[in-house]
């Protein structure tokens, strides 16, 4: 069987689409989904955690910074999973983004809450058809609150997120992967420096 040299690379034995770059403006609370498109439920006992480190942003930046702040901000960011209620049933109330498994299928609330109907989810446009293998990364409004630089009305600042997932304890080798990481760009925001 013939050899390849170390330094000929020929395949990445773990496909990686690259890192991401997500923007927000200074004092937005957003919360992104996230498929982890490797499990088939993010509910079925891994652990998650998901973090913001500030780099070290300079005054008038012009180029992203590569590296952190050395005792820098670090945030642990919330992970909101799905609310699996169980199998539709036509006398429930279910609240919004409930979760309910109705034939071979997911389906997920868009209604307000309270909501009871006697029409299946897949006949009723309330429900809407989702996946078990989402998250939902949760950025609170007061992300840099306590970084050394702000944005400015010309430049951003930017610190380094990433999500890890790793098996449950019930496990063998307990395997983590790394899925989703990158840069996090902070705007400015008059708003958020006005009183209310």
């Amino acid at each position: 069987m013939a050899r390849s040299l170390l330094n000929e690379i020929k395949q990445d034995l773990i496909d990686d689409s690259g890192s991401v770059l997500w923007s927000i403006i200074t004092g937005e609370q957003l919360e992104f989904p996230v498929e982890v498109d490797f499990l088939e439920s993010v509910l079925d006992g891994y652990e998650f955690e998901c973090v913001i480190v500030e780099a070290l942003n300079t005054v008038k930046q012009e180029e992203y910074p590569t590296d952190i702040r050395p005792a820098g901000a670090q945030t642990t960011l919330d992970l909101r999973l799905p609310n699996l209620i169980g199998s539709w049933d036509a006398n429930v109330a279910y609240n919004n983004e409930d979760v309910v498994s109705f034939g071979v299928d997911f389906y997920k609330l868009v209604a307000s809450n309270g909501y009871i109907n006697s029409v299946s989810p897949a006949d009723d446009d309330n429900w809407v058809i989702t996946t078990m293998n989402t998250l939902y990364v949760q950025f609170p409004s007061t992300l840099t609150s306590d970084w050394e630089l702000h944005a400015t009305a010309n430049y951003p600042v930017y610190g380094f997120f990433e999500l890890r997932v790793t098996e449950p304890n019930t496990s063998i080798y307990r395997r983590t992967w790394k899925p989703v990481r990158g840069l996090i760009q902070f705007l400015f925001s008059p708003t958020h420096i006005v009183p209310d």
